[in-house]
C-alpha cells in the first residue's frame, strides 16, 4: 500500500498500513515498510516513535508487540523469532548490532543462489518483545546523527531493521514449515546540488 499521511497518530497509521502486513508475515509472506520523504518529515519518528511517551511509539515497537502477543496465542505453532539491523551511511554498510566495533563494519552484499545477502550481518534471537525491542534501542545507539535546522538528532543514515520469522507447527509433523522477513526502513533525505 503507497499512501501519505499528514498529522496522523502513530496507532492510525499502524493500523491502517503495518498490521496486516505483521499478520501475513506469520503466515509466510515477506513484507517491508518503509519511511521516506524530506529532512523533518518525521521518518524516523514514524518508524520508531518516541521512547518517552507509550502513545508516540513507533511502528517497529508497535509491530513487535503485535508479533508477540500474536506468537503468544498460538499455542500449537513454534516460532523463532531473530532480528538484525544495518545501517547505510556515505555508501559503508554497518551492523548495527555487532558486539565488536570491528564487527561492524565488515558487511559485504552479495548474491547467494539468486537471492541478495548481507554476509557478516548479526541476526540475534528474541525470545520475547522486551528482548526485541532491546535490540532495537541498542541498535538505535549505534546510528549516526547530526544536527541540521530542522531537528537537532537527525538521522543522516539509511537503516533497514529486519525480523526474521520461523513457524512450524507442534501437533502435525507433515504440515509447512513457514519462514518470512519483516523489513522495516528508513530511508535518509538525500540532497543533491544541480
Amino acid at each position: 500500500m503507497d499512501q501519505v499521511f499528514h498529522n496522523t497518530a502513530q496507532e492510525t497509521l499502524y493500523n491502517e498500513c503495518v498490521s496486516e502486513v505483521v499478520d501475513k508475515a506469520l503466515d509466510g509472506y515477506n513484507g517491508t515498510v518503509m519511511a521516506y520523504g524530506q529532512t523533518g518529515a518525521g521518518k524516523t519518528f514514524t518508524i520508531t516513535g518516541s521512547t518517552e511517551n507509550f502513545q508516540e511509539r513507533g511502528v517497529i515497537p508497535r509491530a513487535l508487540t503485535h508479533l508477540f502477543q500474536t506468537i503468544n496465542s498460538m499455542v500449537e505453532h513454534s516460532v523463532v523469532v531473530r532480528v538484525s539491523y544495518m545501517e547505510i551511511y556515505n555508501e559503508i554498510l554497518t551492523d548495527l548490532l555487532a558486539t565488536n566495533d570491528n564487527d561492524g563494519r565488515s558487511l559485504i552484499i552479495s548474491e547467494d543462489s539468486g537471492v541478495m545477502v548481507v554476509k557478516g550481518l548479526t541476526v540475534r534471537t528474541a525470545h520475547s518483545e522486551e528482548e526485541a525491542l532491546n535490540l532495537l534501542f541498542e541498535g538505535e545507539t549505534n546510528r549516526v546523527i547530526a544536527e541540521h535546522s530542522l531537528n537537532h538528532n537527525s538521522s543522516r543514515s539509511h537503516c533497514v531493521f529486519t525480523v526474521h520469522i520461523e513457524c512450524r507447527s507442534k501437533t502435525q509433523s507433515s504440515s509447512n514449515y513457514k519462514i518470512s522477513k519483516l523489513n522495516f526502513v528508513d530511508f535518509s533525505w538525500i540532497r543533491t546540488t544541480w
